[in-house]
């Protein structure tokens, strides 16, 4: 499976900010609108205020590879925009992954897991 493209230009993200659904819990905050495209567009943001570079980049880090593992369970056609906050520093990878689940499962652009459907 290819990469998702990625949101880059500023009035992409307004446009996300704007008009998109917004979910959050704890750790992320994310941004759903429908794009009308084949493919899943993603953007990244995660403040000064969460901390250093170091600490930032982890949290993109993070949040890229959470979304590399949920991959195939989410719908095409969306433009994504995930915005760390603070406590996402401390989460694993597994964590992190979970908690995007949650938040695109509440977002209903989440499919089940091809192994549940035969429980």
């Amino acid at each position: 499976m290819q990469d998702p493209e990625k949101l880059k230009k500023s009035w992409e993200f307004q446009r996300a900010y704007q008009k998109g659904s917004k979910y959050w819990n704890r750790y992320f905050v994310i941004y759903v609108l429908h794009n009308h495209f084949d493919h899943l567009r993603l953007g990244i943001t995660v403040s000064k205020k969460v901390g250093k570079s170091v600490q930032r980049n982890r949290v993109k880090r993070l949040i890229r590879e959470a979304f590399r593992q949920l991959r195939m369970q989410v719908k095409v056609g969306y433009d994504i925009v995930v915005v760390g906050r603070t406590p996402a520093c401390r989460l694993t990878c597994q964590e992190t992954q979970n908690a995007l689940a949650q938040l695109l499962h509440r977002a209903a652009i989440l499919n089940p897991r091809r192994r549940d459907r035969n429980h």
